[in-house]
Formats: C-alpha cells, sequence, structure tokens
C-alpha cells in the first residue's frame, strides 16, 4: 500500500535531496556494499534521478504562471503615504496675497484600486493557457519517470548480464588452471610432451585477459546504473540476480506474444497511453489559447478604479482635505506599430511548431513499437537457437575432454571446443537478457511500463 503526501514541491525536492546525501554518507562512512534490488533502484531513480528533479522543478513555474492569470481577474491595490519639507522656508515660500507663506512641510496619503472589466477575452485566454501548459508539464514529468525507468531497467539487465559472464570467465580460468596442473603432471611424469603444457598457459592468458575485461564491463555497468539511480558512481554496491529470471519460459514468450496482434492495434492503444503524446496534445492547446489571447489586441480595453487621497501641512483634518473618487476608462488601440500583429504572428508559428511536433511523436511511438516488436522477434529466434547451440557445444566439449584425457585427440582441439563452449554459454545469456530487454522497449513504447 502506498501512502501519499501532499507537501510543497520545493521542501519535497529537498527532502529527497537530503535523503539521498544521507544514504551516501552512511554507505561511505561504514564501508559497506549495499544490496539493490530491481524495485529498490526503480524507486531511488524515481525520487533522486537528475532529470527527474529537473522535470518536477517545472511545475513551480507553470503554477505560478497559471496564478498569475488568474489574478488577471482580481483588482490591484495600491497605498502610498509621502512626506516632504522645503529646506528654504523663504525661497518660493513668499506670496504676496495677505503675505501668507506657504507651510514647509506637506504630508500626503492616498490608495488606489483598478481592475480590468474588458479585455478582448486576454484573460480567458491566459488561463486555458496556463492550465494546459501546467497539465502538459506534469504529463512530462511522468514521461520523464517512464524514461529513466526503461534507463534503469536496462542498465540493471547489463549489470546482471556482466555479472553472470564474469562467473563464466572465472570458472573457466580456474577449469584451465586445473588443466594446466595436469599437463603440467603429466609431461613431469613423462607421459606427455612439452607442448601441451605451452598450448594451456598461452590459453589460460587468454582467459585471464577475458576476465579482465569482463571485471572491467561489469565495474562499467554497475556505475552507469548508479549514475541513473541518481547515486555516486563510485559507491560500493551489489545488486540482486533474483530480481531478473535467469531463464525464459516458452509460456512467457507466448503470453506476452498474444498481446500484440498487430502494429496498427498496438500504435492506437499506445496513444492514448503515452503521456508524451498527451503532453503533445496539451501544448497545442495552450498554443490555441495563446493565438487567441494575441488576438484581443484588436479589441478595445475597459477598466474601471477608485481610490481616496488625502494632502495636507500637518497631520489632522483628513475629513477636510481628502477626497474620494471612482473613475471608467476605455483605451481603444488605433495604431501600435504593429506589435499585436507580432505577437499574433509569433502565437501562431508556435501553434504550428507543436502540430509538426504533435505528428512527430506520433512517428515516433510507431517507429519504437515497430522496433521493439522486431526486436522481440528477434530475440524469440536468438532463444531458440542458443538453446540448441548450447547443447550441441556441451556435448562436443565433453566428447572431445574424453578423447584428449585418453590421448586420441591434441590439447588444440580440446581447447576449441571449450572455446565453443564458453562462446554458447555467454551467447544464451545474451539471448535471454536481450529477449527481457526487448519485452521493456515495447512496454515502455506502449506506455505501460
Amino acid at each position: 500500500m502506498k501512502v501519499l503526501i501532499h507537501i510543497t514541491p520545493i521542501i519535497a525536492v529537498f527532502l529527497l535531496i537530503s535523503n539521498v546525501n544521507a544514504q551516501k554518507t552512511e554507505l561511505s562512512s561504514t564501508g559497506s556494499v549495499k544490496l539493490f534490488t530491481l524495485q529498490e533502484c526503480l524507486a531511488i531513480a524515481d525520487s533522486a534521478n537528475l532529470d527527474v528533479l529537473i522535470a518536477q522543478s517545472g511545475i513551480l513555474g507553470a503554477e505560478a504562471d497559471k496564478k498569475a492569470a488568474f489574478g488577471a481577474y482580481l483588482p490591484q491595490v495600491g497605498a502610498n503615504m509621502g512626506y516632504s519639507r522645503r529646506l528654504n522656508e523663504l525661497g518660493g515660500g513668499q506670496f504676496n496675497i495677505g503675505g501668507f507663506r506657504a507651510p514647509a512641510d506637506q504630508f500626503s496619503l492616498s490608495s488606489t484600486a483598478s481592475i480590468t472589466v474588458f479585455d478582448g477575452f486576454a484573460r480567458e485566454s491566459r488561463i486555458d493557457a496556463t492550465n494546459s501548459s501546467l497539465s502538459a508539464i506534469k504529463e512530462n514529468v511522468k514521461q520523464t519517470k517512464q524514461q529513466i525507468a526503461l534507463a534503469v531497467y536496462q542498465r540493471y539487465i547489463t549489470v546482471l548480464r556482466s555479472m553472470q559472464i564474469v562467473n563464466i570467465r572465472k570458472e573457466n580460468l580456474n577449469l584451465g588452471k586445473s588443466e594446466l596442473a595436469r599437463v603440467t603432471a603429466r609431461f613431469e611424469a613423462g607421459v606427455s610432451p612439452i607442448a601441451p603444457v605451452y598450448a594451456q598457459e598461452a590459453d589460460n592468458g587468454q582467459r585471464e585477459l577475458d576476465l579482465i575485461q569482463a571485471e572491467n564491463q561489469l565495474a562499467i555497468s554497475k556505475a552507469e546504473l548508479l549514475a541513473v539511480m541518481g547515486l555516486s558512481p563510485d559507491m560500493k554496491a551489489a545488486f540482486d540476480e533474483q530480481s531478473i529470471p535467469t531463464e525464459v519460459q516458452m509460456e512467457t514468450i507466448q503470453s506476452f506474444r498474444n498481446r500484440f496482434t498487430s502494429l496498427e492495434e498496438s500504435v492506437l492503444s499506445a496513444l492514448k497511453k503515452r503521456n508524451d503524446f498527451l503532453a503533445a496534445q496539451l501544448r497545442i492547446n495552450a498554443a490555441k489559447s495563446s493565438v487567441e489571447a494575441s488576438k484581443s489586441g484588436y479589441y478595445p480595453t475597459i477598466g474601471a478604479s477608485g481610490g481616496w487621497s488625502w494632502f495636507n501641512s500637518e497631520l489632522k483634518d483628513f475629513d477636510l482635505f481628502s477626497r474620494t473618487f471612482i473613475g471608467f476608462s476605455i483605451d481603444v488601440p488605433i495604431f501600435d506599430a504593429f506589435r499585436v500583429q507580432q505577437q499574433l504572428e509569433n502565437s501562431r508559428v508556435q501553434l504550428q511548431q507543436n502540430e509538426i511536433e504533435f505528428k512527430r511523436l506520433e512517428q515516433t511511438i510507431r517507429t519504437q513499437l515497430q522496433t521493439g516488436l522486431l526486436n522481440l522477434g528477434a530475440a524469440e529466434k536468438q532463444l531458440d537457437i542458443t538453446e540448441r547451440s548450447l547443447k550441441s557445444a556441451e556435448l562436443n566439449y565433453q566428447s572431445a575432454k574424453e578423447r584428449f584425457d585418453v590421448g586420441t585427440s591434441s590439447i588444440i582441439e580440446f581447447q576449441n571446443a571449450n572455446t565453443q563452449f564458453v562462446t554458447s554459454k555467454i551467447n544464451r545469456i545474451n539471448a535471454v537478457y536481450n529477449y527481457v530487454d526487448a519485452q521493456y522497449q515495447i512496454r515502455f513504447a506502449m506506455g505501460d511500463l
């Protein structure tokens, strides 16, 4: 069960970053190795990945735009207080009317309010535009999380693939060392010549090189996965091999294949669920509203205002020297040096670009699905081929080993059989994980990840 806690985005981002930093500090201070499951990796990336945090931060600006658009319906209220004193009391202060001299101190108070009554429906259009933009950004956040989830799945697969290849390379090297000890003992006993010893030593060198390359690839894949999760790539971490099955059952293959009867039906289903496709539609709606808002510049603007003011040389007689007023204004555009036309054309260009982007996104989704289905078909064939190849390579290895043990075949033939067997095991691992990766690609393209 998930419990949703609604807090402000800024606090949420701060808490997420603080939590991730606390995990980093704890792990680095203890020096322990943290074991991550696939679901833990997905949960951490969903809250700590930098691309997700950047996408979420855009919601703040969109919400501010929405509030400002609503504020156009509200009156603008201001207050003013002033004081001034004439320093040269005689200069400019003498009047020839009865010898009166104006006071040096002057006080003023005022408060005004103004409201837009009509602005050519610009406010309504801006509210529609900001609502659509905010919804589009939220959908983009969901799509970003989907993309990061796919990246986590794929990198987790790469880590598990590399781990199994390392195990195979280690086992192969240990077998090579055992075989070297055996042929060395046979040579020292005078049963066989020195050539098999040299051949096995050379073969062991290649096995060591293969192991080093596999271990380096494993370290790189772990670093890439940790980086996608939003953690430090040099963090000590291990990953659960049980999170993804190491074999694929025929029932699983058939069940997944039955979900996709045709490309067109899959595309139509994906278009209804893809967050980025919905966001593109919302951006078109926002652009249309912006076009309508730009047209408002051709209409007159009607406003109303009112207020209170007071002016005196002393802080008294507020009722005598104050005034209250109301007013109305109509601003009729006659010629604005083509500024409204410029805004309108820019809005139309933005709308056209959003519509083109919408069509391109639909093409991208169709391409992703087609590519995913092709990869799935190829992966299914690889599963069948590698299963048969692995069985044959194992039987050939056992046969070559028996012949070498009794001296009816050379060590080169035995080594070639061993190389084929190791390659077949690695090919089988690749086939299984390629199939799982193809599943994730299709699920992402369908919006189901």
